[in-house]
């Protein structure tokens, strides 16, 4: 019976020690939590501004420097539309450098107003350097093959395009017309849709002269007359 007994109390201490454990390394954490992000440095972003982004990841200057981590962040990146991902690095004087990888913007979508992103969704966004699409894609294949396909042209060529206008024809119902904003027209399909980046050499061979160019069913040049 004394053997029981003095088990019964060596499990009684264990667990109360235990428990004192726990409570002593649950008060470190939480006086950790309480020391404040000294700086904030963000990099790469090219949409939102600084502030925008730290108001995305629900942090300001009263944020807790140990809850700052990438995994603490996690739900803020998904409930996200504009923010792809991010990665964050902490040191000892109480920087973070958050590292923003944002959604590309392909075009603005006339029917709307709305901005639309590299995977189909629309934010309320004015980005005047982007190309606005001033028809319906009323065939939904074509119009999320055309996302994709957006997805692959270069910034700098975005920023030339002013205008894109879903032209189909008899022969081919992925066909677009690109206006460009140096009055130049662009005719492309969702196959040869990238051949777009190749605009400035073309352009430049015909001597930057104003007209057509025919990149859906060959690769030739139309002047205006």
């Amino acid at each position: 019976m004394t053997k029981k007994k003095k088990r019964k109390k060596l499990k009684i201490k264990s667990v109360i020690i235990f428990i004192f454990l726990l409570g002593i390394l649950a008060l470190i954490f939480y006086l950790f939590t309480l020391i404040k992000v000294r700086t904030f440095f963000i990099k790469n972003n090219k949409y939102l501004s600084d502030d925008e982004v730290l108001n995305e990841l629900k942090l300001d200057n009263n944020s807790s420097f140990l809850l700052t981590a990438d995994i603490f962040k996690r739900n803020e990146v998904k409930n996200s539309k504009l923010i792809k991902e991010i990665d964050i690095n902490r040191n000892f004087n109480l920087e973070v450098t958050i590292d923003v990888t944002e959604y590309k913007m392909l075009y603005t979508d006339m029917s709307d107003n709305k901005v639309v992103l590299e995977n189909g969704t629309k934010v309320d966004y004015q980005n005047d350097n982007l190309p606005t699409l001033i028809t319906k894609i009323d065939d939904k294949k074509v119009a999320e093959s055309f996302v994709k396909k957006m997805s692959k042209i270069d910034d700098n060529i975005l920023g030339m395009v002013n205008e894109i206008a879903y032209s189909p024809n008899g022969i081919d119902k992925e066909r677009f017309l690109f206006s460009m904003n140096d009055g130049n027209y662009v005719y492309l399909t969702l196959t040869k849709l990238t051949k777009i980046n190749d605009y400035k050499k073309i352009i430049n061979s015909v001597e930057n002269k104003n007209g057509i160019l025919y990149l859906d069913y060959g690769n030739y040049f139309v002047p205006k007359e």
